[in-house]
């Protein structure tokens, strides 16, 4: 495959998706998709590699024939609520000449900081520099160049459950694929919907999938805290079925058609009519009984979000993004304005061209993010090995590092 191609994985709950892209100017090319019904997973994490890497053969494939390109290796995202953030600090001596901060120096201090101990069953995946200080004053994004005698930084390391990673590239290898890159799947959809404007002004992304949403915070251009909370759209649809009386499959279709978490939209006397199991038979319910079964699962996820951003601690926030499948859920985003009271916005995949069409809804933002961090990484690696330490890309001061 050539090195220009790149390939995003995104195991879901639900669905597989690979995607195929390669690097152009200030943007990814798609060259095509590929989805496949998944099966070994659990609430965004491996559970039976030999039936993940079955269903990781079939997206693949089908990527393959629609873009042309032999795949061989992949950035595959890794999800669930195992995915912790937690905060990291280094200091060390300026060495560079005349105290100015040179690359040895910021590497030195990222070398501290992903360096602290890790438990035994966990492993780093990002380490994501917030910000830096010298000799004590005000906080700086980039301190290359800068003078002083000390260098401080406060930064977050994204850690996984070791169990969990080792299942997910298990089942990557079992389909014959290697692993380029594991990415935090909360950090992938925010590459891939965020806007340049909001990184500086305090966002929220939340990416609702079937059974995980997750919860990246950013302020000042920087990422504060990332969460994956274990409920997402499919809960909302066995909480149809059990409501309504019927089947996942036919809750999940009367969801799609006619469900809403806003009972204002559903008032009026409209019906629904419910198959519903043999021994029941059809009936019909009014489409509001949907509303309020809907409603409380949806206000649950947005309480749930709203505890994470205060523990998140990264002060006023300008705008909630959302994203993922769920998300697309009619009234879902009227329940998050009104509960965190704050603007929302449904955000799709941008930076693309190509097919872009083929990612073009909130349900691909991750592995749409996955291209970009592909692409992002390409470009790195070509400016270290020019011997500049300074980061790259557009979200430089959230993923200036990697593991």
């Amino acid at each position: 495959m050539s090195p220009r191609h790149l390939v995003g994985l995104d195991l879901g709950s639900q669905t597989v998706r690979c995607a195929v892209g390669e690097a152009a100017p200030d943007r990814v090319r798609v060259l095509g998709l590929g989805e496949a019904p998944a099966a070994g997973v659990a609430r965004g994490v491996v559970v039976d590699p030999a039936k993940a890497s079955e269903a990781i053969t079939q997206a693949v494939e089908a990527a393959e024939r629609v873009s042309g390109v032999e795949i061989d290796q992949v950035v595959v995202g890794l999800g669930g609520a195992h995915v912790l953030c937690e905060t990291r600090t280094a200091q060390v001596r300026i060495l560079g000449r005349d105290g100015r901060v040179g690359p040895g120096d910021v590497h030195r201090a990222l070398d501290q900081a992903r360096g602290a101990p890790t438990a035994a069953d966990r492993e780093a995946l990002h380490l994501i520099p917030r910000a830096y200080t010298l000799d004590g004053a005000a906080p700086v994004a980039d301190p290359l160049g800068r003078t002083g005698l000390r260098l401080d930084l406060d930064a977050r390391l994204v850690t996984a459950a070791t169990r969990s990673t080792s299942a997910l590239v298990d089942a990557v290898h079992a389909a014959g694929l290697a692993v380029e890159d594991v990415v935090a799947l909360g950090l992938a959809s925010a590459e891939g919907v965020l806007r340049d404007v909001e990184l500086e002004r305090g966002v929220a992304v939340i990416d609702c999938g079937a059974t995980t949403t997750t919860v990246v915070v950013l302020a000042s251009g920087a990422v504060v805290h990332t969460a994956a909370l274990p409920v997402g759209g499919l809960h909302v649809t066995q909480d149809l079925a059990v409501g309504l009386r019927c089947e996942r499959d036919e809750a999940e279709q009367l969801k799609c058609r006619y469900g809403t978490a806003d009972p204002l939209a559903a008032a009026g006397n409209e019906l629904v009519t419910v198959a519903g199991p043999g021994v029941i038979g059809p009936h019909e319910v009014a489409r509001r009984e949907l509303a309020a079964i809907i409603e409380p699962r949806a206000r649950e996820i947005a309480r749930l979000v709203a505890a994470e951003l205060e523990r998140a601690d990264a002060g006023p926030l300008a705008r909630i993004v959302l994203t993922g499948g769920a998300c697309c859920l009619a009234g879902f985003p009227m329940v998050v304005h009104r509960l965190l009271e704050l603007p929302v916005r449904v955000a799709l995949p941008e930076g693309l061209g190509g097919l872009e069409a083929q990612l073009g809804q909130p349900r691909h933002a991750a592995v749409a993010g996955l291209l970009r961090w592909g692409s992002r990484q390409d470009l790195r690696r070509a400016r270290h090995n020019r011997r500049s330490a300074r980061p790259t890309g557009r979200l430089n001061r959230w993923f200036h590092d990697r593991f």
